[in-house]
């Protein structure tokens, strides 16, 4: 698995758990969290870089193209 497949798996996850907070505790504290969410997955896009990557490349996860090198 690669480190960008990893990332949207995990994103996936994160909606969900989202998606439950939702229904099971409070659209308010939900909705923080989709936001906070927006802003990361805008920041990753401007860097090339996530929070995630701090726990998955330690797992010995690589972008694609350092795998292919």
């Amino acid at each position: 698995m690669y480190l960008e497949t990893a990332r949207a798996l995990l994103q996936g996850v994160m909606l969900l758990v989202f998606a439950a907070i939702v229904y099971w505790v409070s659209l308010p504290v939900a909705l923080g969290l989709v936001a906070l969410m927006g802003v990361l997955k805008i920041q990753e896009s401007v860097t090339d870089w996530c929070p995630s990557d701090l726990f998955l490349r330690p797992m010995g996860l690589k972008k694609r193209w350092e795998a292919k090198t």
